[in-house]
């Protein structure tokens, strides 16, 4: 993982070029290399990942293209050898330069991972430049007065130089000369779900697991030792766990868990980590040093979306106690929920239809939300995070079964609807994690680290006399941050829903992002 930045037009000046790219430092601070190019400058900033020799060093050339990369490309070495290319190096980014000149536009859809890229011809001046599918790594793109382009792995890059700063949308490629132009989409977001038959959940069961646990083994390869977020909730402890079966039982695991003094994570944690035999590592925070470090927090994710910002904030101190143990690379479980219809307001899901809609939108918005969360807040103390949910053939396998299989009430669980069964029951074998946590009911992040966690932060904007909005907002319009690069169609949520979402509540449901909304089915309101 790293930080790209890049300024392409008339008359580039160096020193803005360097001093702008410092600004994300944080999330390469191994090493820095400015790069001149045709009509500019590509800046990289490297944390030392994967081939920590010099031999690594973004950006990298073959002939007239000019490529960097920020993110990982696990197959590479398929790659490598299907397009007969012989990398001087070990890096999974080495071949972008070369395989952009022969495969051109259709480059992102050969990559297999997470990334924004970007390449140059320093003959013709044409530039491309792309985001993964769903937007696990952040991307950002403007103009200055006199036309330059600009692009940069973070917005705050661009504040100062643009007069115009906009979000570059995951799912799609820009190609051609430097500016802001037209993009196209090269991953359609269009799975059609299988129909429901007779005898099917055999076949389901088995695919599930299986993806799932691909998706994990080629995520762990790393040149620096590996890391896991074990929350004690159900995804995380699915990665921590298949990581376990993988490596084998002698091989050292870390896990890592940060919550307030008796926060409902903790116990579930610490089982898992008994579980699978990890080495475990438990980090509280009081309410007070969460609200000391949000005016840091809102600059270092630029977003004042209130449920990202509250999960940002012990996502951010984690990341800090994680980066001082050394570790470069966690592996994470985002993307569950919004792939397998996790959060507690599904329960209320009217039909597959609807049901199906609200996961593509959820998948398509991702970006703003929980992918910003943790790559921006753990990049801040230079630790990248791998999500394995948000793999495609994962991806592929959970859009793709019959959509009611995901539906809360197609799995009971001591006669309750349970949230994610079809997972649940794809992962009950192999000993693979204890029942408990296995069945354990959903938990938003922000919830499960403590629920005094987010009542001390509505009763700190109180005595503020302003909103949680209102407070995260006023710190973001300080840093100069681009207002539209925030969404503002979900500002009505329950439990994370869109306002579709809303619609499916039941009357008297208070507004508002924790689980704890959800009447009726969150344990803490159950009947």
């Amino acid at each position: 993982m790293c930080g790209i930045f890049g300024c392409l037009g008339e008359s580039c000046d160096r020193v803005v070029c360097v001093e702008q790219a410092h600004k994300q430092l944080h999330r390469g601070p191994d090493d820095f290399y400015c790069k001149p190019v045709s009509g500019g400058f590509f800046c990289f900033t490297r944390l030392n990942i994967m081939d920590r020799t010099v031999r690594g060093r973004q950006p990298f050339q073959f002939g007239e293209f000019v490529g960097m990369t920020n993110g990982e490309i696990y197959n590479h070495k398929q790659l490598e050898k299907d397009y007969d290319i012989h990398p001087r190096g070990s890096s999974d980014c080495e071949l972008i330069p070369e395989l952009f000149s022969k495969v051109g536009k259709d480059l992102p859809k050969l990559l297999d991972g997470m990334f924004a890229t970007a390449v140059t011809n320093t003959v013709t001046g044409e530039v491309f430049i792309t985001r993964d599918h769903i937007g696990i790594i952040p991307l950002y793109w403007g103009t200055d007065e006199d036309d330059r382009l600009y692009f940069a792995s973070e917005m705050k890059c661009l504040v100062g130089v643009c007069s115009r700063i906009e979000l570059f949308p995951p799912r799609t490629y820009y190609f051609g000369p430097p500016k802001m132009g037209q993009l196209k989409t090269w991953y359609p977001m269009n799975w059609t779900p299988a129909p429901m038959e007779p005898s099917i959940e055999p076949l389901v069961l088995d695919r599930i697991y299986n993806a799932m646990r691909n998706a994990v083994a080629k995520m762990i390869p790393c040149d620096s030792p590996n890391g896991f977020l074990l929350s004690g909730g159900l995804d995380s402890s699915l990665v921590a766990a298949f990581a376990r079966q993988i490596l084998g039982p002698d091989h050292e695991l870390h896990t890592f868990t940060i919550g307030l003094e008796n926060a409902p994570d903790f116990a579930f944690a610490r089982e898992v980590a008994k579980h699978i035999g990890s080495i475990h590592h438990e980090f509280t925070y009081t309410v007070q040093e969460g609200i000391d470090v949000i005016p840091q927090v809102v600059a270092k994710i630029e977003t004042y979306n209130v449920t990202t910002v509250r999960s940002s904030t012990p996502q951010y101190l984690l990341a800090k106690k994680i980066q001082s143990w050394g570790f470069k690379m966690v592996m994470s479980g985002e993307g569950a929920d919004e792939s397998w219809a996790g959060y507690l307001y599904f329960h209320y899901a009217p039909n597959d239809e609807e049901l199906h809609q609200e996961m593509l939108d959820k998948l398509a918005d991702l970006h703003y939300y929980d992918c910003l969360r943790t790559n921006k807040s753990m990049l801040a103390s230079g630790v990248e995070t791998r999500v394995p949910f948000l793999d495609p053939e994962l991806l592929e396998v959970a859009m793709t079964i019959p959509v009611g299989m995901k539906h809360p009430k197609y799995v009971t669980r001591n006669g309750r609807p349970i949230e994610k069964g079809i997972l649940r029951r794809a992962c009950d074998r192999n000993n693979l994690l204890p029942e408990s946590v296995l069945w354990r009911q959903k938990e938003q992040f922000s919830d499960s680290v403590g629920y005094g966690w987010i009542d001390g932060l509505k009763d700190h904007c109180a005595a503020l006399g302003m909103s949680e909005l209102q407070w995260y907002k006023s710190v973001y319009d300080r840093c100069g941050y681009e207002v539209s690069t925030v969404p503002q169609n979900h500002t009505k949520t329950v439990a994370c829903s869109t306002p579709r979402g809303v619609s499916w509540m039941p009357e008297g449901t208070a507004i508002g992002a924790s689980a704890r909304n959800v009447i009726g089915v969150h344990q803490s309101v159950a009947k």
